[in-house]
């Protein structure tokens, strides 16, 4: 599991749309940071190929629980690193934390099923803690 995690962060990284989409099962299901959801092949197929097309990422993630149950198994962790917006040049730091939730396919291997993340920061323009 944590090599499916490892391999996603390097093609996220790389821009890698096709890497990424190969590790989700068929029924993913994308929750964004404050996006509607993304449900089905197709519908993330076209998230992912538009953020990679737009953003150039350059992230760590740091996994703190992997807990398997049956052909289920729930990834948890934190993110760091940048985010630039290829159009504007933009720069965006952020920091957060991921819930993935896999599959164990028929022939062994682990698959996303469910993935959502948030960041730590605020909302632009809200009041920081």
């Amino acid at each position: 599991i944590i090599s499916v995690d490892k391999k996603f962060l390097a093609a996220l990284n790389a821009g890698d749309a096709s890497t990424m989409l190969s590790l989700f099962d068929g029924s993913e299901v994308v929750m964004p940071p404050s996006e509607p959801a993304v449900i089905g092949r197709e519908a993330v197929e076209s998230w992912i190929q538009s953020f990679v097309d737009n953003v150039t990422a350059e992230q760590t993630w740091s996994s703190e629980e992997v807990v398997v149950f049956g052909d289920w198994a729930i990834s948890r962790g934190t993110y760091a690193g940048t985010n630039t917006l290829k159009a504007a040049g933009v720069v965006i730091q952020d920091n957060g934390k991921y819930l993935w939730i896999l599959k164990r396919q028929p022939d062994g291997s682990w698959k996303y099923a469910r993935s959502i993340w948030n960041s730590d920061n605020p909302p632009p323009g809200a009041p920081s803690s």
